[in-house]
């Protein structure tokens, strides 16, 4: 009985080493598996990871050809509108010159001064004008218009003696 205790013994010993094997065997397996799993989904990984590479290396190329196009439109606009800018600059720089000359001469004029010499010479006019009206009145229309005919009287038969000479 010892000897079939025995085999027993050693059946149920092999059969548990036969079991721990098989389960040794069997996680070394998932164990091959799960990695091989994971090496394949590393491998999809890096291939959308390359991709995404690629198209991010190719934005970087097409900003920097914009931006090297943009700075070139950008400089040969500047140097358009440069001449016309300074043309500009340089018409209202003359222009404020010519505006404080103006106004250092308003500063200098003698305005009160001006204004008095006009306001002189207005009521010194109007004096003039009003002596000369008087002169004017004063001239005897009816002699003179006498004298003019008088004058007349006298030239008309000169007039016809040189006008016979002239014959």
């Amino acid at each position: 009985m010892e000897t079939e205790k025995e085999i027993e013994k050693e059946v149920k010993t092999t059969e548990k080493a036969s079991e721990e094997k098989n389960s040794e065997e069997i996680a070394e397996n998932k164990h091959r598996i799960s990695v091989e799993a994971h090496n394949k989904e590393m491998a999809t990984t890096e291939k959308k990871q390359l991709k995404y590479q690629k198209l991010s290396f190719l934005m970087a190329l097409f900003s920097c050809l914009f931006t090297a196009v943009m700075l070139v439109i950008l400089i040969i606009v500047i140097q358009a509108i440069m001449p016309k800018v300074e043309t500009i600059y340089n018409s209202t720089m003359v222009s404020l010159n010519n505006l404080e000359t103006l106004t250092e001469d308003l500063k200098t004029a003698d305005l009160s001064g001006t204004v008095g010499n006009i306001n002189t010479l207005t009521v010194q006019a109007t004096g003039d004008l009003g002596t000369t009206m008087e002169k004017l009145n004063g001239i005897d229309l009816e002699g003179l218009n006498e004298a003019i005919k008088n004058l007349n009287d006298t030239v008309k038969p000169l007039a016809e003696f040189f006008g016979a000479l002239k014959k």
